[in-house]
């Protein structure tokens, strides 16, 4: 019997065949950049209203649903072609998966208006929190059916019971329209209102959001429209005008939900900043102790007499644990490292001519230039030494000194 072999490729060699294509549009990279800027100021923001109690369940669940916005922003930042933030062999395009997380943002925006930002009064408010409630109980019931999970079923539906109580008894929910209040009751709808209604108010107009919803949704499920028409123009990972086109579309929409939510945001925040500066002011002080003890350290490491190439642990926390190695004489290069994952996320080397730094993760650190947040686009004078900088591991903030 005769056998026929292949050559077998390596990675390398795959994906030197997959680099097709050439650079992309200005107008793209000028999408891409936008929402690189967007996401890494939404992540300043959602850190700079960290530890603040909230006052209300409508600010615990704003936080919630922020963070939820952020982390999908943070996703698709990855995912985009010619991103900032990550380096890749090549450069896949798929808009496809690019829309089924925008239709994720899409909703958590939608949900971020109704249940945080959107004006109405206390029972109202009650009302719609009691049936999302209830339509997250009722989801629950038929997952552990699916699974024959009997207790967890009795449980759920004995809190459903209480939840539907609770409606019954809402001032508003008596007023609402008796057909309004028997689906509310079946626990089968999370709003009070169409998507398309909260949207419009959400700043996203009626016929924007169902043409949206249709294409993102497309692409969510195997049906139909999110495969017929693969070919040469998409759905092959290649570059062509239309995937650029669709997923600048995806990135465009993504920048801008997190904008008006980002807005929204300081607007239930603001007030209660004040304790949350207090927060970070602490923080600060004892990180700036702590900073002050580890520069000993550093020097006392220096004139210890270390052989070249040994390491010595300096400091470890909750967050980051930091070293030095004696690279040669009279040079130490110092590393942190971030605590759960080991990788790197800073390292400067020490010696008689200063600090310099040799490399920093933007996304491990808050990163400001003379006392103000700053975006990617903002950093190129690392390109020079006309600038100092320090670090705060307690808050996780690079603080940089420039002109």
């Amino acid at each position: 019997m005769e056998v026929e072999t292949h050559e077998v490729l390596t990675h390398d060699e795959i994906a030197d065949f997959s680099r097709l294509g050439g650079n992309p549009s200005d107008d793209y990279m000028r999408v891409v950049e936008m929402l690189d800027n967007v996401v890494r100021e939404c992540m300043y923001v959602s850190r700079s209203y960290g530890g603040i109690p909230s006052p209300s369940t409508k600010h615990y669940y704003a936080s919630v649903l922020f963070t939820a916005l952020v982390t999908k922003g943070v996703t698709l930042a990855q995912l985009m072609p010619f991103t900032p933030w990550v380096e890749k062999k090549i450069e896949h395009w798929d808009y496809a998966s690019t829309a089924g997380l925008v239709r994720t943002m899409l909703e958590l925006r939608i949900a971020f208006y109704y249940l945080c930002s959107d004006e109405c009064g206390e029972a109202e408010w009650e009302c719609r929190w009691n049936i999302l409630n209830l339509h997250d109980c009722v989801a629950r019931i038929r997952m552990f059916t699916a699974i024959e999970n009997h207790e967890e079923v009795e449980r759920l539906t004995q809190s459903a019971e209480e939840i539907r109580d609770r409606l019954r008894a809402n001032l508003f929910f008596e007023t609402l329209p008796d057909k309004k209040k028997k689906n509310a009751l079946h626990g089968q709808a999370a709003y009070l209102f169409p998507l398309e209604d909260i949207a419009e108010k959400a700043g996203v107009a009626k016929t924007q959001f169902r043409w949206l919803y249709v294409l993102l949704s497309s692409h969510v499920h195997a049906l139909p429209m999110s495969f017929f028409r693969i070919g040469e123009e998409r759905g092959r990972g290649l570059p062509t005008p239309v995937e650029e086109g669709y997923t600048s579309i995806c990135l465009s929409l993504a920048s801008t939900f997190l904008v008006n939510t980002r807005d929204e945001i300081h607007a239930l925040f603001q007030a209660f900043k004040a304790h949350g500066d207090e927060i970070i002011e602490r923080e600060s002080r004892e990180a700036q102790a702590a900073l002050a003890d580890l520069d000993t350290k550093v020097k006392k490491v220096s004139s210890e007499g270390m052989s070249v190439g040994e390491t010595k642990l300096l400091c470890t926390t909750h967050v980051i644990t930091i070293e030095a190695t004696l690279i040669q004489d009279n040079k130490l290069e110092v590393r942190y490292r971030d605590v759960r994952t080991g990788a790197v996320v800073l390292q400067s080397t020490e010696s008689e001519s200063g600090t310099y730094l040799d490399l920093y993760d933007l996304y491990f650190w808050t990163v400001m230039v003379n006392g103000e947040h700053v975006t990617n686009d903002q950093m190129k004078f690392m390109d020079g030494d006309d600038f100092a900088f320090k670090t705060d591991p307690q808050t996780r903030t690079l603080h940089f000194k420039h002109g």
